[in-house]
């Protein structure tokens, strides 16, 4: 996947289901059919089948076969044994990188998605979708009938009855991204609003094993909550939109460490006596290894 190249085979990049895991991602990409998966890799590779209607959207075949990247060895190898070969490494490759690299920051990002979908969501609600379309990104712009992204090629997709899905990234850099062959519904990704946050890594977070047990931003709610608190309060004290702060509430509800009470039109959160003994150890926990470091004496 060269970071060079604005085309990505789709397959892997199936369209997000709500609520979704994972492993449920990676069994859809196992499972796309080995000619979806053989006509992707036509489009982008070089020497593969020419599709006269690809071929069209580059104006002459020099220009396209340009635009084409040559076959990466150790793709060739998996791709002798056609599509469905491809799927399914590509689904195990897939599955391990998210469990090697990206799991112990999942959280994170996730509190960055989160907060990106809510910004947008209320800037749309406040000033329209234009205000929201005109700053996805660099390389793309609404017209006010037309979303038009700039490419070295040139076509028109037309779905007017289904929409289009909006998905933020925090791995990408450069122009916004489309996925589009039908019959799936149009998506377009982009670099996601306060990802410089992913670089800094929480003061004492290796340390906690709450942070261990419950994730950074979980285990950063659970020591908040030493008084009650509504999800409001809590994005004020954190500085997390409403819409993550929710989401994280949702779960520690329903593991039983916090519990909540409406007075009025006002819903409180606090924490259990089970998330109270976790949040009362972690803190004990930091208190003890801060004491035990070594003191520099003048």
């Amino acid at each position: 996947m060269p970071a060079d190249h604005s085309y990505a085979p789709d397959f892997l990049t199936p369209v997000p289901r709500h609520g979704e895991s994972m492993p449920d991602v990676a069994a859809r990409i196992a499972a796309t059919p080995g000619e979806e998966v053989d006509y992707q890799l036509d489009i982008a590779i070089r020497g593969r089948h020419v599709w006269p209607h690809v071929l069209a959207l580059h104006g002459s075949e020099a220009t396209y076969e340009r635009w084409r990247r040559p076959m990466p060895p150790a793709l060739a190898r998996v791709a002798r044994d056609g599509g469905a070969a491809v799927a399914t490494a590509a689904a195990e490759a897939m599955a391990t990188l998210f469990e090697s690299v990206l799991a112990p920051d999942w959280p994170r990002v996730r509190a960055v998605l989160d907060a990106d979908i809510s910004h947008r969501a209320d800037r749309m609600a406040a000033h329209g979708a234009a205000a929201v379309l005109d700053d996805l990104g660099e390389r793309m712009r609404w017209t006010g009938t037309e979303l038009v992204l700039e490419r070295t090629y040139s076509g028109i997709i037309d779905w007017a009855d289904e929409g289009v899905l909006f998905v933020p990234t925090t791995t990408h850099v450069g122009p916004v991204l489309f996925a589009a062959e039908r019959p799936h519904t149009p998506v377009l990704f982009y670099r996601a609003r306060g990802i410089g946050a992913l670089g800094e890594r929480p003061a004492g977070a290796e340390e906690s094993a709450l942070t261990g047990l419950v994730g950074v931003t979980r285990a950063a709610l659970l020591t908040t909550l030493d008084v009650p608190a509504s999800t409001l309060e809590l994005s004020r004290r954190t500085g997390w939109s409403s819409a993550t702060v929710s989401y994280h509430l949702g779960i520690l509800l329903r593991a039983g460490l916090v519990d909540r009470h409406r007075r009025g039109r006002v819903v409180r959160y606090g924490r259990t006596d089970l998330g109270t003994a976790l949040a009362t150890t972690s803190a004990q926990e930091q208190t003890s290894r801060a004491a035990q470091a070594p003191t520099a004496i003048r």
